[in-house]
Protein backbone atom coordinates (compact mmCIF):
# COMPACT_ATOMS: atom_id res chain seq x y z
CA UNK A 1 0.00 0.00 0.00
CA UNK A 2 2.83 2.75 0.68
CA UNK A 3 4.08 2.20 -3.20
CA UNK A 4 -0.01 3.03 -4.08
CA UNK A 5 0.41 6.28 -1.92
CA UNK A 6 3.82 6.75 -3.18
CA UNK A 7 2.71 6.93 -6.86
CA UNK A 8 0.02 8.66 -5.86
CA UNK A 9 1.93 11.29 -4.34
CA UNK A 10 4.15 11.34 -7.25
CA UNK A 11 1.70 11.82 -9.52
CA UNK A 12 -0.15 14.43 -7.75
CA UNK A 13 3.21 16.37 -7.71
CA UNK A 14 3.64 15.59 -11.53
CA UNK A 15 0.48 17.03 -12.17
CA UNK A 16 1.00 20.45 -9.87
CA UNK A 17 4.46 20.85 -11.84
CA UNK A 18 2.93 20.38 -15.52
CA UNK A 19 -0.23 22.85 -15.32
CA UNK A 20 2.44 25.26 -13.48
CA UNK A 21 4.61 24.83 -16.88
CA UNK A 22 1.36 25.40 -19.11
CA UNK A 23 0.37 28.01 -17.12
CA UNK A 24 4.09 29.98 -16.76
CA UNK A 25 3.76 29.91 -20.76
CA UNK A 26 0.92 32.05 -21.28
CA UNK A 27 0.80 33.83 -18.11
CA UNK A 28 0.92 37.10 -20.28
CA UNK A 29 -2.84 35.83 -21.19
CA UNK A 30 -4.40 36.07 -17.69
CA UNK A 31 -6.06 38.95 -16.04
CA UNK A 32 -6.39 39.42 -12.43
CA UNK A 33 -9.89 37.52 -12.25
CA UNK A 34 -8.37 34.58 -13.72
CA UNK A 35 -5.19 34.62 -11.79
CA UNK A 36 -7.23 34.76 -8.57
CA UNK A 37 -8.86 31.92 -9.59
CA UNK A 38 -6.20 29.98 -10.74
CA UNK A 39 -3.90 30.50 -7.75
CA UNK A 40 -6.91 29.75 -4.80
CA UNK A 41 -8.16 26.44 -6.99
CA UNK A 42 -4.99 25.14 -8.30
CA UNK A 43 -2.80 25.51 -4.65
CA UNK A 44 -5.72 24.53 -2.64
CA UNK A 45 -6.69 21.30 -4.00
CA UNK A 46 -2.77 20.50 -4.84
CA UNK A 47 -1.75 21.30 -0.93
CA UNK A 48 -4.46 19.37 0.38
CA UNK A 49 -4.02 16.39 -1.35
CA UNK A 50 -0.46 16.35 -0.79
CA UNK A 51 -0.71 16.82 2.82
CA UNK A 52 -3.00 14.21 2.88
CA UNK A 53 -1.03 11.63 1.65
CA UNK A 54 1.82 12.46 3.45
CA UNK A 55 0.00 11.88 6.61
CA UNK A 56 -0.98 8.00 4.85
CA UNK A 57 3.14 7.88 4.11
CA UNK A 58 4.97 9.03 6.93
CA UNK A 59 2.77 7.53 10.26
CA UNK A 60 5.11 9.14 12.50
CA UNK A 61 6.48 12.25 13.68
CA UNK A 62 2.88 14.11 13.06
CA UNK A 63 3.81 17.70 14.20
CA UNK A 64 6.85 18.14 11.70
CA UNK A 65 5.28 16.39 8.96
CA UNK A 66 2.37 19.28 9.46
CA UNK A 67 5.03 21.97 9.39
CA UNK A 68 6.76 21.07 6.49
CA UNK A 69 3.13 20.25 4.66
CA UNK A 70 2.35 23.98 5.75
CA UNK A 71 5.38 24.93 4.31
CA UNK A 72 4.91 23.15 1.26
CA UNK A 73 1.27 24.22 0.29
CA UNK A 74 2.35 28.03 1.46
CA UNK A 75 5.00 27.39 -1.12
CA UNK A 76 2.75 26.07 -3.45
CA UNK A 77 0.26 28.90 -3.27
CA UNK A 78 2.78 31.31 -3.78
CA UNK A 79 4.32 29.68 -6.71
CA UNK A 80 1.11 29.57 -8.50
CA UNK A 81 -0.29 32.83 -7.07
CA UNK A 82 2.63 34.96 -8.59
CA UNK A 83 1.74 34.15 -12.16
CA UNK A 84 -0.11 36.76 -12.24
CA UNK A 85 -0.06 39.75 -9.45
CA UNK A 86 0.77 40.08 -6.22
CA UNK A 87 -3.17 40.39 -4.71
CA UNK A 88 -3.47 36.57 -6.23
CA UNK A 89 0.17 35.48 -4.35
CA UNK A 90 -1.97 36.64 -1.17
CA UNK A 91 -4.74 34.71 -2.01
CA UNK A 92 -2.62 31.15 -3.02
CA UNK A 93 -0.74 31.25 -0.10
CA UNK A 94 -3.78 31.25 1.80
CA UNK A 95 -5.51 29.16 0.35
CA UNK A 96 -2.26 26.60 -0.25
CA UNK A 97 -2.33 26.90 3.74
CA UNK A 98 -5.86 26.33 4.35
CA UNK A 99 -5.68 23.29 2.12
CA UNK A 100 -2.56 21.86 3.57
CA UNK A 101 -4.08 22.13 6.78
CA UNK A 102 -7.48 20.67 6.18
CA UNK A 103 -5.23 17.80 4.34
CA UNK A 104 -3.59 17.10 7.50
CA UNK A 105 -6.41 16.92 9.64
CA UNK A 106 -8.58 14.64 6.92
CA UNK A 107 -5.11 12.21 6.95
CA UNK A 108 -5.01 11.72 10.77
CA UNK A 109 -8.91 11.14 11.18
CA UNK A 110 -8.74 8.65 8.78
CA UNK A 111 -6.24 7.15 10.28
CA UNK A 112 -7.02 7.05 13.74
CA UNK A 113 -10.69 7.27 13.99
CA UNK A 114 -11.19 7.97 17.62
CA UNK A 115 -10.33 11.45 17.82
CA UNK A 116 -13.53 12.47 16.30
CA UNK A 117 -15.47 9.91 17.95
CA UNK A 118 -16.54 7.90 15.45
CA UNK A 119 -17.68 4.22 16.12
CA UNK A 120 -15.35 1.12 16.64
CA UNK A 121 -16.13 -0.49 13.43
CA UNK A 122 -14.38 2.08 11.63
CA UNK A 123 -10.92 0.40 12.57
CA UNK A 124 -11.39 -2.41 10.70
CA UNK A 125 -11.73 -0.17 7.22
CA UNK A 126 -8.42 1.82 8.29
CA UNK A 127 -6.82 0.51 5.46
CA UNK A 128 -9.84 0.52 3.06
CA UNK A 129 -10.63 4.14 3.75
CA UNK A 130 -7.13 5.71 3.46
CA UNK A 131 -6.84 3.90 -0.60
CA UNK A 132 -10.29 5.29 -0.68
CA UNK A 133 -9.47 8.81 0.14
CA UNK A 134 -6.05 8.78 -1.46
CA UNK A 135 -7.45 7.93 -4.93
CA UNK A 136 -10.44 10.02 -4.65
CA UNK A 137 -7.87 13.09 -3.55
CA UNK A 138 -5.93 12.23 -6.52
CA UNK A 139 -9.08 12.03 -8.61
CA UNK A 140 -9.91 15.69 -7.41
CA UNK A 141 -6.93 16.94 -8.41
CA UNK A 142 -7.00 16.03 -12.22
CA UNK A 143 -10.89 16.89 -12.32
CA UNK A 144 -10.31 20.60 -10.72
CA UNK A 145 -6.70 21.01 -13.00
CA UNK A 146 -8.55 20.08 -16.13
CA UNK A 147 -11.60 22.48 -15.11
CA UNK A 148 -8.83 25.29 -15.00
CA UNK A 149 -7.09 24.67 -17.74
CA UNK A 150 -10.39 24.31 -19.68
CA UNK A 151 -11.57 27.82 -18.35
CA UNK A 152 -7.98 29.33 -19.85
CA UNK A 153 -9.33 28.04 -23.42
CA UNK A 154 -12.51 29.06 -23.14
Amino acid sequence: MTMYLLCLFFLTSLIGFLIYKVFYKKRQLYNDRFGMILAMSCSGILSLNISMLSQFIISDYLFFIMIGTVVLGGSVGIVFGALVKYQSLLAGFLHGIVGSLTGNMLGIVVKDPSICSLPAQYFSMIDQNILIFSAFGTLLVMITISIVYYSLRV
